[in-house]
């Protein structure tokens, strides 16, 4: 018996069930994996900033915050760093692109600035002199490390007094007038009146099974890292480029770790809805283009020349249809909660988005506006349109290939 069950072990599951302890909650956290983790979590940037908009500023505050207090009770180097976010403009017109997005993003971005070169490259000296037009800066921005960050975090669970259950899978909320009584797991029954779907890319497959529609569409992605580079300092900012294919990049153990967004969707790119693989099963995907653009770089970071390439992992993070999260209760079952739709961001909204999730399945109700994330606001829209939706918020974070758009890094929601 539980009070709330929590189906998947990533970051969103992790902090939910934390959270959940600490409002005073028996909790059962069950993940299909032999360990917590490691999925698509163990292959995110681990970028913490400010990514959408006015309504996910909070969001992202609270998660610089958890991170910090957890790397403090840990007493132990998780990656933890506020070493700021540094968009770089590579050509007059990036400069002017940039000029716009300081405008948007200084409604609710502490401290964003706008440099010029000299401030650029003396932030980032891995930048070659004469390569860059300036750079868009969020001082407040926090990079960590997700595979420490989750292992910090079973502790804490643990030490919560959370069951932590791997190695199983979870089934099916089983759902008798109208609300939950049990989840179905690969072990067994568990009673309990809640249960929190952060199932991550499986998700909408688990929330079909009782009937409940999660528009959360998993698209496989690529990132790498590089063994150690001359110059590459803990403090080196991390740097997004929206002039090269969004590629990104931050400092890991004296490397680089590197990716970009596509172009264009293929079929690579999708995993069955109903039946998503495990990370072990992806492809390497697009990860040998980003290592090609990352080449072609070069002239604006010299290190990325004849960097060696240490390491690869895909993950399958998941995008809705409007680029919004998937959170709150599920309308016609009681007990049943929604946590997901990540549109790559729940690095940093994560830890926030599992404190609201805390406060609906312990007190019924919370003080947090997520009429935007609501469940059921895809419920009418036919498979065909929720796969095409998601593709297109995806594809929107490219800038054309022609001309600058105006917001590709930071798209304004409705």
């Amino acid at each position: 018996m539980a009070d709330v069950v929590v189906a998947g072990g990533g970051i969103l599951g992790a902090t939910a069930a934390l959270h959940l302890a600490e409002a005073g909650a028996d909790v059962v956290l069950v993940e299909r994996e032999p360990a917590l983790g490691t999925q698509t979590t163990a292959a995110g940037a681990g970028f913490v900033g400010y990514w959408a908009g006015t309504l996910e500023a909070e969001l992202a505050e609270y998660g610089m915050r958890f991170y910090r207090d957890l790397q403090d009770r840990a007493g132990a180097d998780l990656g933890v760093r506020r070493v700021g976010l540094l968009f770089p403009a590579l050509s007059e017109a990036g400069v002017e692109m940039l000029r716009q997005e300081y405008e948007r993003e200084r409604e609710f971005a502490p401290g964003v600035v706008l440099l010029d070169e000299a401030e650029t490259l003396r932030r980032a000296p891995v930048l070659a002199p004469g390569s860059v037009h300036g750079a868009l800066f969020q001082p407040d921005a926090h990079q960590v490390d997700t595979v420490k960050v989750m292992r910090a975090l079973e502790a804490e669970l643990r030490a919560a007094g959370v069951a932590v259950r791997t190695g199983v899978a979870v089934e099916e909320a089983i759902v008798e007038g109208g609300r939950v009584t049990a989840v179905r797991t690969s072990a067994g029954t568990i009673p309990t009146g809640a249960m929190v779907n952060a199932a991550g890319a499986a998700a909408h497959a688990l929330a079909a099974r009782s009937g409940v529609m999660v528009a959360a569409v998993p698209l496989l992605e690529s990132r790498f890292t590089t063994d150690p580079l001359p110059g590459v300092t803990r403090d080196l900012p991390m740097m997004l480029f929206f002039e090269r294919d969004l590629l990104y990049l931050r400092e890991d153990e004296g490397g680089l770790l590197v990716g970009a967004i596509e172009r264009t969707i293929d079929d690579p790119s999708r995993v069955a809805l109903s039946d998503p693989p495990r990370t072990a099963e992806l492809p390497a995907h697009a990860v040998r283009e980003h290592e090609q653009l990352a080449r072609e770089l070069a002239g604006v970071i010299p290190v990325l020349g004849d960097a060696r390439v240490r390491g690869r992992a895909s993950g399958l993070p998941t995008w809705t249809p409007d680029g919004r999260h998937i959170v709150g209760p599920a309308a016609e079952i009681e007990g049943y909660v929604v946590l997901a739709g990540c549109n790559e961001c729940c690095v940093t909204h994560g830890p926030g988005l599992s404190r609201i999730v805390a406060e609906l399945v312990t007190a019924g109700t919370t003080e947090a506006d997520i009429s935007p994330y609501r469940v059921e606001r895809f419920a009418e829209l036919p498979a065909e349109e929720i796969q095409a939706g998601a593709e297109e918020q995806y594809l929107l974070r490219h800038p054309p290939a022609e001309g600058v758009a105006a917001t590709p890094f930071g798209i304004e929601l409705p």
